[in-house]
């Protein structure tokens, strides 16, 4: 087994026992964002906070797509899941053969491997039916 490596730094942290997004929130308004800004676009506060959510959502919106991509081979399905801490969350989506996604079904977070590159295997977040 190679070397596993985030797709991209600091978009997530995974323990032990939990994953979670890595985001933060503005200590002025709290708006929350996702992935993690330096300035508050509603009120252009630079003091923000880290915070890590993202366990487990709703599914708002998807897409199937047919087409193969550099890294994905089709069918690949994508969509928007809604965090319980108010933030939309654009992600891979994990589902088993013959399974059905529905609008507004609950979603858990997980990180798992995207694609490889030679020993290395790229993780990163992925959503799942509950």
């Amino acid at each position: 087994m190679g070397q596993r490596v985030p797709f991209r730094e600091g978009l997530f942290s995974e323990g032990a026992d939990d994953v979670c997004l890595t985001g933060n929130r503005c200590r002025k308004c709290g708006q929350i964002y996702f992935p993690a800004r330096s300035l508050c676009f509603a009120c252009l506060a630079e003091d923000l906070e880290p915070i890590g959510f993202g366990r487990e959502g709703t599914l708002y919106s998807y897409t199937v797509s047919y087409m193969p991509s550099l890294r994905f081979e089709a069918p690949f399905y994508a969509g928007w899941v809604n965090a319980r801490e108010g933030v939309r969350v654009f992600a891979p989506l994990v589902i088993e053969e013959e399974a059905q996604l529905i609008i507004g079904m609950k979603m858990e977070l997980l990180v798992a491997e995207l694609w490889r590159e030679g020993e290395k295997s790229v993780v990163g977040y992925k959503y799942r039916p509950l």
